[in-house]
């Protein structure tokens, strides 16, 4: 079995979760924002749900994700090297390029959470301290509180894939890596006995 070519196709597959929905973000179960890989690379993720075809002037323009751009940097370069490089050094390029993945995509989610986490805590912190009209001072930073708690981001099914591809292709190049799966023997070039 030829465990190089199977690893290059699950990096492929991986490589085809960043065309896929990436992340959501909801608030108290409502999806208001859901991004493809390629979404959060370009810094153009879509507002859905209640928000679906909202005037986009009015949001905050989407910084590009480094995290993201940087893993699938990291999976294309991989795989591209295990084409140029010849078997164990090919599976080494592979498995690299797997365990980078693997890294950024986790970090580049988990620093959207922060940095969510850090713009609702700003927003607490200049909830009003006067009251207005219709809400007293204390009920509107209780609102601010309810609002910050309830919002979620999500990993979806093409994070999903990207990491099961990488995953899989660096199992199969450790294999590779350890000899089970390194250049086969043909039948006629079997050892011959020893005299």
């Amino acid at each position: 079995m030829d465990y190089l070519l199977l690893a290059r196709v699950s990096k492929l597959v991986g490589l085809i979760g960043f065309l896929l929905p990436w992340v959501t973000v909801s608030c108290s179960g409502n999806v208001i924002l859901e991004a493809t890989g390629l979404q959060l690379m370009t810094g153009d993720p879509q507002p859905a749900g209640m928000l679906e075809g909202a005037d986009r002037s009015e949001m905050d323009d989407a910084e590009p994700a480094i995290g993201v751009i940087l893993a699938c940097a990291a999976a294309v370069v991989g795989l591209g090297l295990s084409f140029v490089l010849k078997n164990k050094q090919a599976a080494a390029a592979i498995l690299a390029g797997a365990v980078l993945t693997i890294g950024l995509s986790y970090f580049s989610i988990e620093n959207m959470r922060s940095e969510m986490t850090r713009q609702l805590n700003e927003q607490q912190a200049e909830a009003p301290t006067e009251d207005n009209p219709l809400f007293p001072a204390e009920q509107q930073r209780a609102m601010a509180r309810a609002m910050a708690n309830a919002i979620r981001i999500e990993e979806e099914e093409g994070f999903l894939l990207t990491i099961g591809g990488m995953g899989v292709a660096g199992i199969l190049a450790l294999i590779v890596l350890a000899g089970a799966g390194g250049a086969q023997r043909k039948p006629h070039e079997a050892e011959a006995p020893s005299p």
